[in-house]
């Protein structure tokens, strides 16, 4: 695909009218259009690459769930899908709590209160039977990770211990809730957008990627480390931070020498918060 709106001619966007392009990229284009007088957003595979093939079937999956078993937290509704590489979508007015990955402001109070409101009502979801899937295998992960270096033996031991404790991964979570996916509504709440990794994780995925990336919002990891302890989840909240933390130190770990300076600015971030979560780990494991 070029990024244009030529580029969903023939495409089945079930009587919807493409406007205007909103982003294109090397997997998908979005565009802003209507139906029915009512303004909605296009979703359109722009690949033949089976990962993200999969990522929008997952997606249309979820959107398919949600029709059927509506859930506690704000997401666009679906209004029509090919099933397999066009969705259309409610447009939900708002704009995203950041477009950076790591905000380059820190989020306001009230922003913050309905970001967290969002993911802990998503995790309190009950999908349809068979609605979700494990997204990854969690001892798998440590292995691979453990083989990498990003994990060394006390780690791995540490993380093992605890994962031979928990039941499971089965709490619906977004699973990529960055900031640019949290869209922030005029009426002060917080939409959830885009269910390319959404599934089944052990409890609180989703509040230990919040924990790392916005860590520059003051108040916030203890915000959220108050909501584990207090949801009684520590142990797998541990788990998915390391889960976290080494995902986001290998993703800039491997950042080219172009991109120098941002990835010295975020190992700088990343490094002290794995620092904490080890003797945290390794303290939790021995008891």
């Amino acid at each position: 695909m070029t990024g244009t709106l030529r580029d969903l001619d023939g495409a089945d966007l079930g009587g919807a009218v493409p406007d205007k392009v909103l982003r294109a990229t090397g997997k998908s284009l979005l565009a802003l259009g209507h139906r029915d007088g009512r303004t909605v957003v296009i979703k359109a595979l722009c690949t033949s690459e089976e990962f993200w093939a999969r990522k929008l079937a997952r997606e249309i999956s979820v959107y398919r769930a949600f029709t059927q078993a509506p859930p506690p937290a704000r997401v666009p509704r679906l209004v029509h899908t090919d099933g397999h590489a066009v969705l259309v979508l409610e447009h939900v007015p708002g704009h995203v709590a950041d477009p950076e990955r790591y905000p380059a402001r820190p989020l306001h109070p009230a922003a913050l209160d309905s970001v967290l409101n969002a993911v802990t009502a998503l995790a309190r979801w009950a999908p349809p039977q068979g609605a979700l899937a494990p997204v990854f295998d969690y001892g798998d992960r440590i292995s691979r990770y453990h083989g990498a270096g990003f994990l060394d033996d006390g780690d791995a031991t540490a993380l093992r211990a605890l994962l031979a404790g928990l039941p499971p991964s089965g709490q619906p979570n977004h699973g990529d809730p960055l900031p640019s996916n949290l869209l922030l509504t005029p009426g002060g709440g917080c939409a959830l957008l885009d269910f390319e990794f959404t599934g089944l994780f052990l409890p609180g995925f989703d509040l230990a990627m919040l924990h790392t990336l916005l860590a520059g919002t003051p108040g916030a990891q203890d915000r959220i480390e108050n909501l584990a302890a207090g949801a009684g989840i520590w142990p797998a909240f541990l788990v998915n931070q390391a889960m976290a933390l080494t995902r986001e130190l290998r993703i800039h770990a491997e950042l080219p020498d172009s991109e120098s300076e941002l990835r010295a600015s975020r190992l700088a971030l990343l490094r002290p918060q794995w620092q904490a979560l080890r003797e945290r780990l390794h303290a939790h494991a021995r008891r």
